[in-house]
């Protein structure tokens, strides 16, 4: 069984690379383009994975990280940033412990090794 994953990003052409890529690679994903948006896909499709921009407009991957991690206390969690030299960026992601990488990443090397170790529970 693949693994469901939910791509999240305000910017469309964002949100459309990253799910053909992950499903190249054989992941089963849908696209939400804001925060609550994602919220109301993530109840239908119950995503092992929601790999989330920061900032969105409505709210933050950081809000709709701790939102459905209060639905869902084991939902696996990769925020991704455009603005990595912001020391809110790095403070936040290290005060709520969710992996992140920045855009523009290499699909191959990066994003793929990071969605494969945090659903396999090794990514450190």
């Amino acid at each position: 069984m693949k693994a469901k994953i939910l791509v999240v990003d305000d910017v469309d052409t964002i949100a459309r690379v990253y799910a053909r890529f992950l499903e190249r690679e054989g992941y089963e994903v849908r696209i939400a383009f804001n925060g609550m948006e994602a919220l109301d896909v993530w109840e239908r499709f119950k995503p092992d994975l929601v790999v989330s921009d920061i900032r969105m407009p409505k709210m933050s991957g950081f809000e709709l990280a701790n939102a459905l991690r209060k639905k869902n206390p084991e939902q696996k969690v990769i925020l991704m940033t455009g603005y990595a030299d912001e020391a809110e960026v790095l403070e936040q992601q290290k005060s709520h412990g969710f992996p992140f990488f920045t855009k523009p990443a290499d699909l191959q090397t990066t994003v793929s090794k990071i969605v494969s170790e945090v659903l396999e529970g090794t990514f450190s």
